[in-house]
């Protein structure tokens, strides 16, 4: 047994017995903050900005075990591979977009890994430990953050230490520890604190598991393939110095780190290793008075990736250095002017010697963001960017939005934004394929929305129905390589709702349909359209039940419908074969029960797929069954 996993249990055994006049944790029902500050720079009320923006609360971020299954809950995201082993790569399908169209911030900078395909993160090298809230802004957002936000953008905010406002807080200690079936054991410790001037917090979260085979034994094997196992580990830690009033300083690290087991492929087992590391660097500092604001970002993000399987050793290192320098200027009460300029710097390499020469390039980008409340009832928001690669030259993006509050519970928004994905390193100078010629892919969205919020909070509804192309879509040919070449275009619609039944039970849910049509040339100057993706549902949904008791006891029941969908896999001999995967349902359940004086220490049970749904998420490879998780998180 790993030693790290023994520390775990045995937190688990000690929480029961914990200091009786330790703080109490942060409550777990639903957070009433409104202030969101995704699709701005600065904090605004979610009802003083026309975009798109859902809220991931902290409640709902403490009580979820994974980020990826977390995030499968979400309208409108499908999270491929959320079920299947824990070691399995995950892939982001927001509003039908391929992974790469999908861009993870942290703390509102670019989150990107030049080293992989498509230059999107590994969503298995994150955890929630450390997260606060987590914010998601829907359709085209170049505009803000650049390069890959083509579908949308999902921001992780992290805790930021204990605020003082001047008077000095004593340490805080953050414990929690869990086990679940398939040998797998979490935990977490934190401490958190400030003193006049400073504030800080510290935590390292550990994930192992013995895991399922990745791959799915052939009906009538008489073959048991083996167990892959992975292991993640997650340091983070964050220092805010306050020299003098109104400034504010704040470095941080991030340090991840990923192993796991793979398999050869569908149906085919393999003794498989990959190895992902992640250095995350960065510091804000920001100054603010009266009516003005100013920000700068940096962060500096070191990823490698070895593989170790049938082809031997590869091995991937990239480089994403983010700079941000912003300042927002509030004339009113009722206007804000955003004046940014972003450069991003990346480079790849790889070390297996199938390259020579290090692949690079920077974008400078300049942007310009206006709100105003040109009246009561309307706020209108615009802006424009203009993007400078190394490579491809000039582009530019644009968003214009506005909101109309027709009466005190009903508004109704409207945008109009586009957004660009730069080609990879790889793309543009890799051994494969490669064309150094190759353009941006360009996306123009259109959305509508209306919601019906209750003053109180005791129900909400929200509607928007979207429809996006993208042009110049970048496709791999092996005789003629990457070129700019196809057109996809998507029409969707997302339902989200919730509300009170009673003081004690409440509902929420939400359904997501979204149709794309992908045009190809057929080589013979016609074109040829497809409306099937593989792995992406043009439906799904979600329906949760939440009962609060009296007491300190809070438990949940919900249901996830994943819709009809095609795939593709692949035999030994590279043979590729078109399935259609039928659509399911996973019943989970949650429950949790506060104890001690000032209710900080929390229990709590969690069971994924309460049914033991037998489905498939990527033919020929498994999915887990019933999954039950117990254990315990404490605040001292």
């Amino acid at each position: 047994m790993h030693p790290l996993k023994n520390i775990f249990i045995a937190l688990a055994l000690l929480l029961p017995v914990c200091n009786l006049s330790a703080q109490s944790e942060r409550p777990l029902t639903a957070t009433t903050d409104e202030v969101i500050v995704t699709g701005a720079k600065f904090s605004q009320l979610r009802e003083d900005s026309p975009q798109n923006v859902s809220i991931i609360d902290s409640a709902a971020v403490a009580q979820s075990t994974d980020l990826s299954q977390l995030l499968n809950e979400q309208a409108g995201i499908v999270i491929n591979g959320a079920y299947s082993n824990p070691g399995k790569d995950k892939s982001v399908f927001l509003r039908n977009g391929a992974n790469q169209y999908t861009l993870i911030l942290l703390d509102g900078q670019p989150l990107l890994d030049p080293s992989s395909l498509g230059g999107a993160v590994d969503l298995r090298l994150l955890s929630l430990d450390g997260i606060e809230r987590i914010e998601i802004l829907r359709g085209p957002r170049s505009l803000l953050y650049g390069s890959d936000a083509v579908a949308g953008v999902i921001n992780l905010i992290s805790k930021k230490g204990a605020s003082s406002q001047g008077t000095p807080q004593k340490p805080t200690m953050h414990l929690r520890a869990a086990a679940q079936n398939y040998g797998t054991v979490d935990g977490g410790i934190g401490i958190s604190g400030s003193s006049k001037k400073v504030d800080y917090q510290l935590g390292y979260d550990y994930f192992s598991t013995n895991g399922i085979s990745e791959a799915r034994a052939p009906e009538n094997s008489l073959v048991a393939f083996d167990k892959d196992g992975a292991e993640r580990q997650n340091l983070n830690a964050s220092l805010t110095y306050r020299p003098i009033p109104n400034l504010s300083i704040r470095p941080a690290l991030r340090l991840s780190f990923f192993d796991g087991d793979y398999d050869n492929g569908s149906f085919q087992d393999g003794n498989n290793t990959y190895t992902n590391r992640l250095q995350l660097p960065s510091i804000a500092v920001d100054y603010s008075k009266d009516k003005l604001s100013l920000g700068a970002r940096y962060s500096n993000a070191l990823s490698e990736r070895i593989f170790n399987g049938v082809f031997g050793i590869s091995n991937f290192n990239g480089i994403n250095q983010q700079t941000d320098v912003f300042g927002t200027w509030l004339p009113t009460e009722r206007a804000y002017v955003t004046l940014g300029t972003q450069h991003r710097a990346e480079s790849l390499n790889t070390l297996d010697g199938s390259t020579n020469d290090q692949l690079s390039a920077t974008t400078i980008s300049p942007y310009l963001q206006l709100g105003m409340r040109v009246a009561d009832a309307l706020l209108v928001e615009g802006g424009y960017r203009y993007n400078q690669h190394s490579d491809f030259g000039g582009q530019s993006n644009f968003s214009l939005a506005l909101a109309v509050q027709t009466t005190e519970i009903f508004s109704s928004r409207l945008s109009l934004s586009s957004a660009h994905q730069s080609p990879t390193l790889d793309q543009l100078g890799g051994p494969f394929g490669a064309n150094p010629e190759l353009q941006p892919q360009v996306a123009t969205a259109v959305e509508l929305g209306s919601s019906l919020i209750h003053p109180e909070g005791n129900y909400s509804l929200n509607i928007n129905v979207f429809q996006r192309v993208i042009k110049d879509v970048v496709t791999y040919d092996f005789a003629l390589g990457y070129q700019n070449r196809d057109e996809l275009q998507d029409v969707g619609l997302e339902f989200t709702g919730g509300g009170e039944l009673s003081p004690r039970f409440s509902l929420n849910g939400n359904l997501s349909y979204v149709k794309g049509k992908l045009r190809q040339p057929d080589g013979n100057g016609g074109t040829t359209e497809s409306d099937d993706f593989f792995r992406r549902p043009r439906t799904t949904g979600m329906l949760g039940l939440t009962y609060s008791a009296k007491a300190p006891f809070t438990a949940r029941l919900s249901a996830h419908y994943t819709g009809q969908r095609p795939d593709i896999f692949f035999d030994e001999s590279f043979a590729s074969f078109e399935v259609e995967l039928d659509p399911y349902l996973i019943v989970n359940a949650y429950a949790e029960y506060r104890l001690l004086k000032r209710k900080n220490l929390r229990l709590f049970a969690d069971v994924k797929n309460l049914t033991n749904t037998d489905f498939v998420e990527v033919t020929g490879f498994e999915v887990l069954g019933v999954t039950a998780r117990i254990g315990g998180a404490v605040v001292l």
